[in-house]
């Protein structure tokens, strides 16, 4: 997908967006939503394919809410490099360990899981060989991470729903 159609598709999904270029990553700030996304995250192949096919390429473009503008972007810019330079897939599940080094935040680590922030489910946008999706970035405390870690991603998500925790905080205890 070309920058101008993920820009264009972003702008549906989300509403009036602003790119920016953050250390080398261009990344979309939402104008109507507190969101971010990066602008061609999907040219990375992670080497992904549907399973109904085997030859459709899975892609996505990462979105992140949360924080501050600039933290968010600082996130995702983070998270495509770490994703990039360890040809990790980009993928639901997925650990990013030590992934925020800022002393003012309680969120240091990064979770990809399909997001949960969209009332239609997840978007996608599918061309000839490529299908291409929104993967949600979910920044995670200490004590989040070592649950996550070491029972999984769905013992995660019940005990953040039991303590009705709001991910949007990034200085949350």
């Amino acid at each position: 997908m070309a920058p101008e159609e993920t820009i264009e598709w972003l702008t549906n999904v989300v509403g009036p967006i602003e790119v920016r270029e953050l250390a080398g990553f261009p990344i979309a700030l939402a104008q109507a939503m507190p969101l971010a996304a990066t602008v061609g995250f999907s040219a990375e192949d992670t080497g992904l394919t549907l399973d109904s096919d085997g030859v459709t390429s899975v892609r996505c473009e990462l979105v992140c809410g949360g924080g501050s503008p600039e933290q968010r972007a600082m996130a995702l810019a983070g998270t495509w490099n770490t994703l990039r330079d360890a040809a990790n897939p980009a993928q639901p599940g997925e650990l990013l360990p030590q992934l925020i080094d800022d002393p003012d935040l309680t969120v240091h680590h990064g979770l990809l899981r399909e997001p949960q922030l969209f009332d239609q489910g997840t978007p996608t946008f599918t061309e000839p060989g490529q299908m291409t999706l929104l993967l949600e970035l979910v920044l995670l405390t200490d004590d989040e991470y070592e649950i996550v870690s070491g029972q999984g991603p769905d013992v995660l998500e019940r005990r953040l729903r039991r303590r009705r925790t709001d991910l949007a905080d990034w200085g949350r205890d």
